[in-house]
Parts: C-alpha cells; structure tokens; sequence
C-alpha cells in the first residue's frame, strides 16, 4: 500500500481522494440508534416541543446503547445509510 502511495505521488498523481461537493437538493441518510432512557427520551421531548430534525434521520430505539451489537452499525452501512448516530 505504501508502495503504491510512493508510486503515484511520483507520477504527479495522488493516491487520495479530494473530497467533491454534494449534488444539489441531496440530503445524507442517517441512522441514529438511541437508548430509550435518554437519546430517545430527548427525541421524543424534541417532538412534544414542536422542534423539528430532518426527516433523512431514522431513530431505532434500543433498550441500551450497550446492548448496540457493531454488525448493525455495518449493516447500516451497506444497506445504504450515509452515516450512523448511536447516542446513550
């Protein structure tokens, strides 16, 4: 990997990407895993209160944050999720 990295930087090309500006009108689907007694507790407070959040933010309610297992924060990822929220 290092090699490669070398390689191109010789050639004038560069091995990382430069980040691109978003189409317009896209909006970053996000998945936010909140624990019932507070990340969820504050959502649902946010709704009482007539606040509002972008509606590209999906919130799963667990039990525990710690109860969060790391295979559905990847499996987040590949069925599409631009991002993940886990808060406790």
């Amino acid at each position: 990997m290092v090699e490669q990295a070398q390689a191109a930087e010789a050639e004038g090309r560069s091995s990382v990407e430069k980040p691109q500006a978003a189409p317009a009108g896209w909006e970053p689907n996000i998945l936010a895993f909140g624990c019932h007694y507070c990340a969820f507790a504050a959502a649902d407070l946010a709704g009482v209160m007539r606040l509002s959040y972008p509606t590209a933010v999906k919130i799963v309610r667990l039990s525990c944050t710690g109860k969060l297992d790391h295979i559905y924060v990847l499996r987040a990822f590949e069925r599409g999720a631009d991002g993940v929220f886990v808060a406790g």
